[in-house]
């Protein structure tokens, strides 16, 4: 993951959208914000420095991506070049000023580190023999309180409007994750928009098959010749259930 390049495409990207108000919205993000810097997420995909950029960048070509199928061909293309743009590049800007470093306790199992602690420090467990260390993590402090998705849009929309397709795309991109209260209306608002279904999808693309804990899951050309995926997984192959006896007993 480089943050250098990561921004130097994110503004790239951005610029080619010509609309009132983007310039000054840039220029939050990138001297009066931590988007650049920000983690996605505090443990769950890409909690680094940087993740946030990197996540955003990965949704975009999710959602690029699927212009090739024909089902979201003619929707993509109705939704416009800036719409596929702005709402990937910005629908997590809500975690802006979100994240804090803190430090929790972990075990650590180096046999250097065991070796150099006292005598006292040293536990075991069934892993081996281990001392409790303290180390940085991610904890969400949020400063602006003001929910997700239509966090998002109120922060946009304080530099420039988005057209509105694009404003609940990006309020409902969470999907079901929504509580379950307004599920319907979610469902109302897909039925009408549906590149709300088109961004929430690649944003779950990204997170869950594109990245890992502290970076995108990247293999090399020999991994991925041996069959190897990133999202790891056997295809289902694994799976133990045993095929049942039909109800009633065996067919005659």
């Amino acid at each position: 993951m480089n943050t250098q390049e990561n921004v130097k495409r994110f503004e790239e990207l951005l610029n080619q959208v010509e609309r009132e108000g983007l310039a000054q919205l840039l220029e939050y993000i990138r001297d009066k914000s931590d988007f650049y810097t920000a983690p996605a997420s505090t443990r769950f995909h890409l909690s680094t420095e940087g993740g946030l950029l990197q996540h955003s960048l990965n949704v975009y070509d999710c959602l690029q991506r699927k212009k090739e199928n024909s089902t979201w061909a003619c929707i993509l293309e109705d939704a416009g070049k800036d719409a596929l743009i702005l709402c990937p590049l910005l629908h997590d800007l809500c975690k802006t000023h979100f994240y804090k470093i803190d430090y929790k306790n972990q075990k650590a199992y180096d046999p250097e580190k065991v070796k150099a602690a006292e005598r006292w420090q040293v536990k075991k467990d069934n892993a081996g023999a281990f001392i409790w260390e303290s180390v940085p993590c991610y904890t969400v402090d949020d400063r602006v309180p003001y929910g997700h998705g239509e966090k998002s849009v109120m922060m946009i929309e304080q530099f420039m409007r988005l057209t509105g397709p694009e404003r609940f795309a990006i309020r409902w991109h969470m999907g079901f994750s929504e509580p379950k209260e307004l599920h319907l209306q979610l469902t109302q608002a897909m039925s009408k928009y549906p590149l709300i279904l088109a961004l929430h999808e690649a944003d779950q693309e990204a997170s869950t098959l594109l990245e890992g804990e502290k970076d995108n899951k990247v293999l090399t050309k020999a991994q991925a010749d041996a069959g190897e995926r990133p999202w790891g997984g056997d295809g289902g192959s694994g799976c133990d259930f045993q095929e049942a006896e039909a109800i009633g007993g065996a067919e005659d």
